[in-house]
């Protein structure tokens, strides 16, 4: 298990918060590129790589830079799918639901499976085939349009679902597998250790509040459901991963902080109960803040703080 402890981080953002922030973006980068190499390595026989994680865990801005590395450093073309446009709408009538009766939109069966499964062979074998576009405002498919893989390339397919063999089978053959997710711990002064999910919902509640109109009680509440979905649907087949990739950056809960304190605070009230809540504030008291402006443009974080 690694972790860093936070008397050694804020020593680090007192004497060199540039040098903190490089070394963690350049950690981050090297695991792409070793990632990078393999896949690259293998891409006549695996030309589909699948991209699992749980919320918040920067599946997104991964694949974009698998993407991006991929070019720059071997020229190979590739593609970066969303399994999210194979949700199915809000309207089917065999939706699961949870124990409340609500959708239970962390479940596999949300997704179309014989439709996703049908084009995973059309991605291996090359043939075109028309690929859904799902419209969250609507909650629903709102058209498709056409997609094939170039020989050579590479298709990446990302979501949370994608290393779930229910979701996209026994593809072994032709894909490789890659789990991304926060790793890393930190560690207080009295040994208490940071739960990486603690960090993850810390990066939603950034992304949510800043981009998505939610406040923070609807955050936490919906990131109950979503952990339980993670506990189910997704931690049980990380194991399939070829690949694991930390995107854990030892700068970033003192950028949160500097994002988030003040807004918790102002609701501490509510939350006097809540132990995610309790357990991010506790932290925050004892890690130095740090302006936003110290995270560079490209770097994954910008996902989650814009």
């Amino acid at each position: 298990m690694k972790f860093i402890n936070i008397k050694s981080l804020n020593q680090n953002i007192n004497e060199d918060a540039h040098k903190l922030v490089c070394d963690a973006e350049n950690n981050y980068s090297s695991q792409i590129e070793q990632l990078c190499k393999t896949v690259n390595d293998n891409k006549e026989t695996h030309p589909v790589l699948l991209i699992s994680g749980p919320s918040g865990s920067g599946k997104t801005s991964t694949a974009n830079e698998i993407s991006r590395v991929l070019y720059r450093d071997y020229g190979c073309k590739s593609s970066v799918i969303s399994l999210d446009n194979y949700f199915r709408s809000n309207k089917s009538p065999d939706m699961p639901r949870d124990k409340n009766g609500k959708i239970d939109l962390e479940s596999p069966y949300c997704t179309d499976l014989p439709l996703l499964q049908e084009h995973l062979k059309m991605l291996e074998n090359g043939d075109e085939f028309m690929m859904p576009v799902f419209d969250f405002k609507a909650q629903d498919r709102s058209g498709y349009v056409p997609f094939q893989r170039e020989e050579g390339s590479i298709a990446i397919l990302e979501g949370i679902h994608a290393l779930n063999p229910l979701v996209t089978g026994d593809c072994g053959d032709f894909a490789l597998c890659a789990y991304v997710s926060v790793r890393t711990r930190l560690k207080s002064h009295t040994n208490r250790l940071l739960h990486p999910r603690m960090i993850r919902l810390m990066r939603r509640l950034c992304r949510d509040c800043l981009f998505r109109g939610r406040d923070i009680p609807s955050v936490f509440s919906f990131f109950e459901s979503v952990s339980e979905g993670e506990d189910k649907f997704i931690l049980p087949f990380k194991h399939r991963a070829n690949f694991q990739i930390d995107t854990f950056m030892s700068y970033e809960v003192p950028v949160y902080k500097n994002c988030l304190q003040a807004k918790l605070e102002q609701v501490r009230e509510s939350f006097t109960d809540n132990s995610y809540y309790q357990n991010i504030t506790e932290f925050f008291e004892y890690i130095l803040p740090l302006s936003e402006t110290n995270v560079p443009e490209t770097s994954l974080i910008r996902e989650f703080i814009g």
